[in-house]
């Protein structure tokens, strides 16, 4: 399966950009000193006959909601300037004679405090690694070739390290990313961090927390705040888990006037949300690019929804990584550009392609020259690893071999939920097994699948089988009654290339139900399948888009199967 293949391109459409703003911003933010001023741009046409006046934005604490609440203050009018003392600032601008709004936005800088500013004193004469995530939700590595042939030419041009066989762990977002940061598989954070709890993130062992522990400036920002990793039905953070958190900054540019895209906000008052997010990493990285630095920058709000919007950002996405080239970025820091899963529902998500896409997210490396010169054997490993299987997991590990490169008295912890994982920068097997790896086999790419028709009495069997277990996870919760009882509409099944010869014992089983709704599962047997045959199911994917008919639905985990009465 390719780029091109047949089914896939059957669903491909490149889209054009869209501009949020046919006019120049008409404010800015300029910075001298520490010192930061949005300052009204007076050669605008628009700045003439007008009154501006600014609204400060901070994170009101709240025990309810410490994650989710806001407070904009009163607007105070202004005249050319104003010093931006909070998180963020709301700028208004009205026309003097019919009070008309011309112009609103909300800003946000970096301001180095007495915190931060000890840790860049600190190394002020050494210089470990920086580290740069820029995410992009829901795009697959065939799907970003398809979608952004410019920023993929680029990558290349610049050899960056690709992997090919990179295979999520689990369903969605906050698996993968957690998976990342901690090591962990859902069901352990669920376990002992369960986000659904005010202050249980805090208390979690993510990775920029040890970042930021051993002296590097961090900081994370995500768009898209009701839909964000560690918001959606989840509590989020009591404290800011980095030293610079924008999503008080987000939730603000979300009271502007906004436009959607495919259901998520494309534009947040004359910006675009996404490249929001961009100039936040870009900002980040040129500020600190002096100081060791742990950025988390991830998108979702042209990406998540549809397979064809991603390729509007592609010249947006070029320039940003020619620009942090320009700013010599690449000097000092590791750049790693990824995803966490490819498109999880809608029509390419039906075809063979669309299956192994979801599986298998992109992810891109950029180090530094001097490191490849002082660790050439790092890199080579690297690069072997490109057509290896690979996963979040080894990503954790990764993260973590960095800390001890970088001289740090740090002890690498294996992840707990794969304890034989390992950092990307040694030597992977070449036939590491996806148990081995970490990942469960509803998401395992290493096998290949077939259509496959069974006798009436098996395929009774196994969709009895699956409805029983699917109505099993609806009832056994407390909103389960909410939900509608499924009848089937129509089944399909296909089998592992080697069940032909008898060694495969895995079917993969898709179901259109009444009312609608398409799920699809990988069912494991027991022995020679048949009607006797024990059998086991995991994960169950749901291929529709169903946030319309789960909003009853205040449990994230039965969103996903439940269709509201």
């Amino acid at each position: 399966m390719g780029v091109f293949s047949p089914d896939a391109l059957k669903y491909y459409k490149a889209l054009s950009y869209k501009k949020c703003s046919e006019k120049p911003l008409l404010t800015k933010v300029i910075k001298e000193h520490n010192v930061a001023r949005v300052v009204i741009d007076m050669k605008s046409p628009d700045a003439s006959n007008i009154t501006c006046c600014y609204s400060n934005v901070i994170r009101k604490k709240s025990k309810k909601s410490p994650d989710n609440t806001i407070e904009i203050s009163d607007c105070k009018n202004f005249q050319h300037n104003v010093t931006i003392t909070t998180t963020a600032i709301m700028v208004k601008c009205k026309h003097n004679s019919s009070s008309k709004m011309v112009y609103e936005n909300v800003h946000t800088t970096y301001l180095i405090d007495d915190k931060v500013k000890k840790k860049m004193i600190k190394y002020n004469n050494t210089r470990p690694l920086s580290v740069l995530l820029i995410g992009i939700d829901s795009i697959s590595r065939l799907n970003f070739a398809r979608s952004l042939p410019k920023t993929l030419k680029y990558i290349e041009e610049r050899k960056w390290i690709s992997l090919k066989g990179y295979n999520k762990m689990d369903d969605n977002t906050f698996p993968n990313l957690m998976a990342i940061l901690t090591g962990f598989n859902d069901s352990m954070v669920f376990k002992t961090y369960n986000p659904k709890a005010i202050g249980n993130l805090d208390k979690c062992p993510m990775l920029w927390y040890k970042y930021r522990d051993l002296g590097y400036v961090t900081a994370y920002a995500e768009d898209s705040a009701s839909m964000s990793t560690f918001n959606y039905i989840k509590k989020g953070f009591v404290k800011p888990p980095t030293d610079y958190y924008f999503r008080p900054y987000v939730m603000a540019t979300e009271k502007l006037k906004k436009v959607s895209v495919h259901r998520l906000y494309y534009c947040t008052g004359p910006e675009n949300a996404g490249e929001r997010i961009l100039n936040l990493a870009d900002e980040f990285a040129n500020t600190f690019k002096d100081y060791p630095n742990f950025g988390f920058f991830w998108m979702n709000s042209f990406s998540h929804n549809n397979l064809n919007t991603p390729s509007m950002m592609d010249n947006r996405l070029r320039k940003f990584l020619i620009d942090l080239e320009d700013d010599h970025i690449y000097n000092n820091s590791l750049v790693i550009f990824l995803s966490d899963h490819g498109m999880r529902f809608g029509d390419i998500r039906r075809t063979p392609t669309g299956w192994q896409e979801e599986r298998l997210p992109f992810i891109h490396f950029l180090f530094p020259p001097w490191f490849e010169e002082k660790y050439p054997k790092l890199l080579q490993n690297l690069r072997g690893n490109t057509n290896k299987l690979t996963t979040p997991y080894d990503l954790h590990m990764t993260l973590q071999h960095l800390l001890v490169l970088s001289g740090f008295n740090y002890t690498i912890k294996p992840s707990d939920a794969c304890p034989q994982c390992m950092s990307l920068l040694e030597d992977i097997p070449q036939d590491r097994s996806c148990k081995e790896a970490g990942i469960v086999d509803h998401w395992c790419t290493c096998e290949g699948y077939i259509e496959h028709k069974f006798e009436s009495n098996i395929l009774k069997k196994i969709n009895t089988y699956f409805m029983e277990k699917l109505g099993n996870i609806i009832s056994s919760t407390a909103e389960g009654n909410k939900c509608v009882k499924y009848k089937i509409k129509s089944t399909s099944t296909r089998i592992s290339e080697r069940f032909v010869n008898k060694t495969g014992n895995h079917i993969v089983l898709s179901i259109t139900t009444d009312p609608l709704a398409e799920f699809e599962t990988t069912i494991t047997y027991d022995g020679n399948l048949s009607v006797n045959s024990t059998l086991t199911i995991g994960d169950i994917s749901r291929l529709d888009y169903y946030a319309p008919h789960s909003k009853c639905i205040t449990d994230a985990y039965l969103k996903k199967y439940c269709y509201c009465k």
